[in-house]
């Protein structure tokens, strides 16, 4: 069954093999963020098809940063990015989510919107998220948005404070302000 990716007229569709993210979830994140994605740099670790990143890009972001260690992410990412004519707003790093996090002095500014979309049976919520917080890569006032099984809490980390957690079938989003 194919994904659709959408926003406005504009559509595109991808196979499952990159667990992309769920047209109407997508929507429902972009809803509970109420516009805060305009003028914001953007990080999308894991980012699969890019599903995220391009959304944000076409809610008004400057730039997007999307991290996957795939070949067919990076692929299918570029490809999405060209057809909505956005790849000059992007940079896409094929690499280990871990490496890129450990490597955070090529940004000259930390990132003020963060998602994650880890594979959810192979990495808990908790360690990404230390990871992240340890990077130097999270601006002060950010926001981190993290899709993870609804079979797994929302961890509680010092530092951020949770604004809401919503399920969608088997997954949950969950997006955290810094504090």
């Amino acid at each position: 069954m194919a994904i659709r990716l959408s926003s406005g007229s504009r559509r595109h569709t991808h196979g499952g093999e990159l667990r992309p993210t769920a047209a109407r979830t997508l929507e429902s994140v972009f809803n509970m963020l109420a516009g805060e994605a305009a003028g914001k740099s953007v990080l999308d670790l894991f980012c699969g098809v890019g599903s995220y990143g391009i959304h944000a890009l076409k809610h008004g972001a400057r730039l997007a940063v999307l991290v996957d260690r795939a070949h067919e992410s990076e692929k299918r990412t570029l490809r999405s990015l060209a057809q909505f004519h956005l790849q000059d707003r992007a940079v896409f790093c094929r690499e280990e989510v871990a490496h890129f996090l450990h490597n955070s002095a090529r940004w000259p500014e930390p990132f003020e919107l963060i998602f994650a979309d880890p594979p959810y049976d192979l990495v808990a919520p908790g360690p990404v998220i230390e990871s992240i917080m340890e990077s130097g890569l999270f601006a002060a006032e950010g926001v981190l948005v993290f899709e993870h099984s609804k079979r797994q809490a929302p961890p509680e980390v010092t530092g951020l404070a949770l604004r809401k957690s919503r399920v969608f079938g088997e997954t949950t989003v969950s997006i955290w302000d810094r504090k």
